[in-house]
């Protein structure tokens, strides 16, 4: 999805290390789901790699081909991304945390959920807290946007190590190479009652959170 660039308010005072910033970011596009175990199992078959638990696929409903891939670390993830911009020729990667706050708010709307109003009522009001709760890509209402799951799907991973916001005004910020970086930002839950701004955080090697992911295409102007 085509997400036109512009200038936003990033975070928000009263959520802990999500403190309000200025950011201006180019035009890009994201992912519409989260990356499938339909897709994430094609990068690992026409890479001769074995499939994340193929034990676990015919008995765990949510590792339907339908469902958002987990049991991946950010380096799958990324390998994965990069991976899909090389086949298409495209500079696709993951998300920065920037680019994943300001398209789940629709292009920075003053909003606490990434749903079709903002907010948690009609639809979204099932009870869908994690583990207890999953779905396949896309069985809720997408934002204004046209993105679905960016509250409500998996945690998803972004490029950035973990940093304090900066208290000045920042264009297009990236955090994927502090030396001294140790965990990786995590934006999203499983849970429809977190607010789209709490930010989390792993180490880059775990893959036992039920975390998942989606790419972004870092061209200025839409895909052909």
């Amino acid at each position: 999805m085509f997400v036109e660039g512009g200038t936003f308010t990033m975070g928000k005072n009263e959520v802990s290390i999500a403190y309000e910033h200025d950011v201006t970011l180019d035009s890009y596009s994201i992912s519409k789901y989260e990356t499938t175990w339909e897709e994430f199992d094609l990068y690992f078959l026409l890479n001769e790699k074995e499939i994340i638990n193929p034990q676990y696929r015919k008995n765990i409903e949510d590792y339907g081909i339908k469902y958002a891939a987990k049991k991946n670390t950010w380096f799958l993830a990324k390998a994965y991304c990069q991976w899909l911009g090389e086949q298409l020729n495209l500079p696709i990667d993951l998300p920065t945390e920037a680019q994943w706050e300001y398209a789940a708010r629709s292009r920075g709307l003053n909003v606490e959920h990434a749903t079709n109003s903002g907010k948690i009522e009609g639809s979204f009001t099932e009870n869908r807290n994690y583990p207890v709760y999953d779905t396949i890509v896309g069985a809720y209402p997408p934002n204004p946007l046209g993105i679905y799951d960016m509250s409500g799907g998996r945690p998803e991973w972004t490029n950035d190590w973990l940093a304090l916001y900066s208290k000045e005004p920042v264009i297009n910020p990236r955090f994927d190479s502090i030396v001294s970086g140790i965990v990786k930002v995590i934006r999203g839950f499983h849970s429809l009652s977190n607010s789209v701004y709490i930010r989390s955080s792993r180490e880059p090697e775990q893959d036992g959170f039920g975390g998942g992911f989606r790419c972004v295409c870092n061209q200025k102007t839409k895909i052909e």
